[in-house]
């Protein structure tokens, strides 16, 4: 079983499609949330997911983007113009319900692996797990898969963008693929990064992917997008236009 594992589209459908045109054999695809906001192609990206049949839970800015569409419907006064705004205005009712549908927590068995696939431990939060007890509290409450005894237990995150492994036992661990549109200020690189479950192997990948595209649409947006909103786009789409 080859599984491409992803996070943190956030719209950006660039990256999305060259990550699946590269992953072209996997058997299953799954996304560790935040498929939408601070992007320019939402509807792209949820056609896709469900073209592909990506198997996704909601995060935080999925969330975002339900409670904004719908204060948006009900005639809400929004005070700045976001790259949220600027997504809820392309989507429609079935986007939106296509969205809702995801759940928040997702748990599977890959042989003699346990797997819980969730957006983030804690709400309002980037903080992570780093002891066994905490790790084993989450565990309890989310993992519904039929596996017993002694298994290797595995936790999915996304939210930090930051691509890495983090074990708190010998057969406990937690991963994150990173996010496939943006990294953290302190780690600039601009290719999108994911993951790939290999059987028991975890396979960090990230591939280079062309920006001009992204950059000539965020150009439109200039003195229109928030400016912080802004600045992180042509910060990260801005260079390497290829």
């Amino acid at each position: 079983m080859k599984i491409l594992l992803l996070s943190d589209i956030h719209s950006n459908a660039v990256s999305l499609r060259k990550v699946l045109e590269n992953e072209k054999d996997v058997d299953k695809i799954l996304c560790a949330g935040d498929h939408v906001d601070y992007g320019l192609y939402p509807k792209e990206v949820l056609s896709m997911v469900d073209e592909y049949n990506i198997t996704s839970v909601r995060g935080n800015h999925d969330d975002h983007m339900l409670k904004t569409w719908e204060e948006i419907k009900q005639g809400v006064k929004q005070d700045e113009f976001k790259w949220i705004h600027h997504n809820a205005d392309i989507l429609n009712q079935a986007d939106i319900d296509f969205l809702r549908s995801f759940p928040k927590t997702i748990s599977f068995d890959l042989g003699n692996i346990g797997y819980v696939l969730q957006h983030q431990w804690k709400e309002n939060s980037y903080e992570t797990i780093q002891s066994e007890y905490h790790f084993d509290q989450f565990w309890e409450e989310h993992y519904t898969g039929k596996l017993q005894g002694n298994f290797e237990k595995r936790i999915i995150f996304g939210h930090t963008h930051r691509q890495g492994i983090h074990y708190v036992n010998n057969n406990k661990l937690w991963l994150n693929p990173g996010s496939l549109s943006y990294r953290r200020p302190d780690d600039p690189t601009k290719d999108a990064h994911y993951m790939i479950l290999q059987d028991e192997n975890i396979i960090f990948k990230q591939t280079p992917y062309e920006k001009a595209e992204l950059m000539n649409e965020v150009n439109k947006w200039k003195g229109k997008i928030k400016q912080k909103d802004m600045d992180v786009a042509l910060f990260f789409f801005g260079e390497d236009e290829r």
